[in-house]
């Protein structure tokens, strides 16, 4: 599984999710999914401080919506 830790500096401007908030952009799964796609290195997770939980940044997931998209087409 693929963990980063980022600076506070360069997390500035950036939205982190936690995997159940991922699911509901996906809009299907469980935050298994957010998992799976983590370990198969679609998603890049972070691990932030003061929180024991890894987070994905919401435009990485917004991103990935479209992708998924353009290939149904």
């Amino acid at each position: 599984m693929a963990v980063n830790k980022r600076s506070k500096k360069q997390r500035k401007h950036k939205e982190f999710l936690n995997f159940t908030d991922a699911v509901q952009i996906l809009g299907f799964g469980t935050h298994n999914r957010i998992t799976q796609l983590v370990k198969n290195g679609k998603l890049q997770a972070y691990k932030l401080p003061l929180t024991p939980k890894l987070r994905v940044l919401k435009q990485d997931v917004e991103s990935l919506v479209t992708t998924e998209q353009n290939d149904q087409n």
